[in-house]
């Protein structure tokens, strides 16, 4: 995320070619999450309720690139080729508060966290849970968490709207950078690093390790009892598939923590700050590199897909290349079922 923008009053200047890096990371990501969405709702085998959850957050990923893009081309004063000035002044407001203010970023940021969330209760609920999952996670509770998920990730990301107003000039969108209270940017980052990063990750975590847990125990148990290979099959395909998704949550992590830390650590100051370094150029080439690390989480997760997840690396076959015979071995599709 890019926090050079909250900590400095003018159009950031972090040069041409790390601008059109970053703008060439969003055309990336887009296609990427495009190609993800078209490949699960084409075919049908990858019909079910995991893989719709990865469409929601290939969606939150894909509009959180195409932010990336607009901002790029319109706001990022070194390669942005639309000057854009919104000629009313309502139009202006919506501009500022939606775009430079970074509310749109942080609700679509908030989106793909908390998908990744979803999507790590589902796998919890199916693993360590088999027996409650019908009855809990049934289609219509689904949705209506997808649905309060995304009004929540709006929610949080309310306080950017504070952030910035439209200018009277009428050759300028937006003013200065100004907060309502002092204490304003040090309550949003204590807010916007426990809920946007510590809180989901903390959550996902835990759900992990007791979903690995439970998956050794079931393995361990189906060696003693020599079960037939239909049922260790099942665990193993369990443990591909979370592995998969840890190796998601391990790619957030380490995509996430400096740009979090950057933003812990400068928003907590005011402009004249305890850490000078916040306002200085070095921070903002520092800012850009973390801001490229933090969007490229949004283009990874599709390359992961098809290096971890066997079932999507066939669908890719079937729905680009119409000739593709996928060949039957008569094998039961389990890698998705969830008991």
């Amino acid at each position: 995320m890019s926090t050079q923008q909250v900590l400095d009053n003018k159009e950031p200047t972090i040069g041409k070619w790390v601008c059109q890096l970053l703008v060439a990371e969003g055309v990336i990501g887009v296609l990427g999450n495009l190609l993800v969405c078209f490949v699960i709702l084409r075919v049908r085998f990858l019909h079910n309720m995991t893989n719709y959850l990865l469409v929601n957050l290939a969606v939150a990923d894909m509009l959180l690139c195409l932010e990336r893009i607009f901002s790029g081309l319109i706001y990022y004063k070194d390669c942005k080729i639309i000057d854009y000035v919104p000629k009313t002044f309502g139009g202006k407001v919506a501009f500022c508060r939606f775009m430079p203010s970074n509310f749109l970023s942080w609700a679509l940021a908030y989106a793909s966290a908390y998908n990744l969330c979803v999507i790590t209760f589902e796998r919890y609920v199916a693993i360590v849970h088999p027996l409650q999952y019908a009855r809990k996670l049934t289609a219509t509770r689904m949705k209506i968490l997808i649905a309060l998920i995304w009004m929540i990730s709006f929610l949080f990301s309310l306080p950017f709207l504070f952030t910035i107003e439209a200018s009277n000039n009428p050759d300028q969108a937006c003013s200065e950078f100004k907060y309502p209270h002092p204490l304003f940017p040090f309550l949003v980052g204590i807010f916007t690093f426990l809920t946007a990063y510590l809180l989901p990750i903390t959550l996902m975590s835990w759900a992990y390790y007791k979903i690995q847990v439970t998956l050794k125990r079931q393995a361990k148990a189906l060696n003693l009892q020599h079960a037939r290979a239909a049922a260790y099959d099942l665990v193993i395909a369990r443990q591909r598939l979370v592995s998969m998704l840890t190796i998601v949550l391990g790619a957030l992590i380490i995509l996430w923590t400096s740009d979090y830390i950057g933003l812990f650590l400068c928003l907590i100051t005011d402009r004249k700050g305890l850490l000078t370094l916040c306002n200085s150029v070095s921070y903002k080439y520092f800012s850009a590199i973390c801001s490229f690390a933090y969007y490229f989480n949004s283009v990874i997760n599709p390359i992961i897909y098809e290096f971890k997840y066997k079932k999507f690396r066939q669908g890719l076959k079937i729905a680009l290349c119409s000739c593709y015979h996928q060949h039957n071995d008569n094998r039961v599709d389990i890698e998705m079922v969830p008991l």
